[in-house]
């Protein structure tokens, strides 16, 4: 108890120099009282006399010597101190913009940025740095960096909205360099800045997006030069989102990347790839769902693989009946399956039967015929020629022309063909062999083929 009233006492006492204004006096019993009083209720209120006090030697000390005054504030380190050093850094500050001395300036607006963050004077004091960079060092981006700090503390304030004035000057050199990065394919760097500028009302929302949006599709137009198409897809729909008055344009070019499928799905389907054709349709349905071309062209490669197993059925039955010797049976199954899928063996094996059966109306005939078509009658064309050369070496009557000569041969059906130009001095035996089934003809000496050169 006797301690406590001793400790208590001692306040008094530096109470009481206070209110007498003797400053340095109860500074200096506070100083003592704060290292032996183990009441810490007591060494607060200690500390807040303390505090008075230099900020009364500080408002004393401003009349002869502001660097004393500053010092005194600084030490009695209270809202109240804060706000008179403010004052002195500002008259300073103000003194310095008479004479444009801008480092002077900068020297105390950083100090009451840094020592006095919650002054009323930040505003004011960010908005003149924003100007010093601006207009006398050219520091755009610690303008800007200096913009943002204020819209975001400062919001609406008199100050921020001077400097909002102030700051879209560089707004078009921002938006210059998105632009350059964007065409250097830096998309992510540009929108960056985009979205940054977007934040802030330094530029309409209208002419932001409208960029912001035309970056994003300039990205998905890469996408699509690389084939990737997913992902052209998924940038234009959130191009879409910043420029829905481009709809039309953005939707059109939708079009034409679920069109690519459709096209690269039918492409698999003529190879009958089903199972590429299928993923390629699948993919239209990421970006369209129900698109009904694809879902058409889905209906049309089902039923390209039902007719090509039911055209595989009827080719089976069809080379039955052909092995049973019903031809006529035979070739309509086999039209019957062409008809589902045309292939180049189904072709072959509809032309063999027909003239399968043309042989067997008229074989003899149905072999002058062979003849006589053979690309076109070269062959009489050819033998013509030959017998028009020898009538200029011979007279009529020493050539004696054979004319065609069909003799059957030992297959069903296949003949010999023979023709026979004889003079006095030369002998031209042409000789082929015909087949019935095929509509072949092949030479069967060395003076037939080369005729047929």
């Amino acid at each position: 108890m006797l301690l406590g009233a001793c400790e208590m006492n001692h306040l008094r006492s530096v109470e009481e120099h206070y209110e007498k204004g003797r400053y340095a006096a109860a500074i200096q019993e506070t100083d003592e009282m704060i290292l032996k009083t183990k009441n810490r209720a007591l060494v607060t209120r200690a500390e807040l006399v303390r505090s008075n006090s230099y900020h009364q030697l500080g408002l004393i000390s401003q009349e002869r010597s502001t660097d004393l005054a500053i010092r005194f504030f600084k030490l009695a380190n209270s809202p109240a101190a804060d706000k008179d050093l403010a004052k002195i850094y500002k008259a300073r500050l103000m003194e310095a913009a008479l004479t444009d001395d801008y480092e002077t300036q900068l020297e105390y607006i950083s100090a009451i940025l840094r020592e006095m963050p919650d002054s009323e004077l930040v505003p004011e004091m960010v908005q003149r740095r924003i100007n010093i960079y601006l207009d006398r060092l050219g520091e755009a981006d610690l303008a800007w960096q200096d913009y943002m700090l204020l819209f975001d503390g400062y919001e609406g304030n008199a100050h921020e909205t001077v400097a909002r004035k102030t700051i879209q000057r560089i707004v078009p050199n921002k938006i210059a360099y998105g632009k350059r990065l964007s065409e250097a394919k830096y998309y992510n760097d540009a929108l960056a800045i985009y979205f940054e500028l977007a934040k802030y009302p330094v530029i309409a929302s209208d002419e932001i997006n409208e960029i912001i949006g035309n970056t994003y599709k300039a990205q998905a137009e890469d996408f699509l030069e690389t084939g990737n198409y997913s992902e052209a897809d998924r940038f234009l729909r959130i191009a879409l989102q910043y420029v829905p008055h481009q709809r039309p344009q953005i939707e059109a070019r939708l079009k034409g990347i679920v069109d690519f499928f459709i096209t690269q799905g039918d492409n698999h389907v003529r190879q009958r790839n089903y199972e590429q054709a299928a993923e390629s349709y699948q993919r239209v349905f990421e970006i369209i769902p129900d698109y009904k071309p694809a879902l058409d062209a889905i209906q049309r490669m089902q039923t390209a693989q039902d007719n090509i197993a039911r055209a595989a059925q009827l080719f089976a039955q069809a080379e039955r009946a052909e092995a049973t010797g019903k031809v006529a049976d035979a070739l309509k199954l086999y039209q019957q399956a062409n008809a589902l899928d045309s292939n180049q063996e189904t072709r072959n094996r509809i032309a063999i039967c027909q003239n399968t059966l043309e042989a067997d109306r008229n074989p003899l005939a149905f072999a002058k015929k062979i003849v006589n078509e053979y690309r076109g009658g070269l062959l009489n064309t050819r033998i013509k020629n030959k017998k028009q050369e020898l009538q200029k070496r011979y007279k009529n009557n020493e050539i004696r022309d054979s004319g065609w000569k069909f003799l059957h041969s030992t297959s069903q059906y296949k003949y010999e063909v023979r023709y026979d130009l004889i003079t006095s001095r030369e002998t031209f035996l042409y000789v082929w062999q015909v087949n019935l089934k095929d509509r072949s003809i092949i030479p069967l000496n060395k003076i037939s083929e080369d005729l047929m050169k």
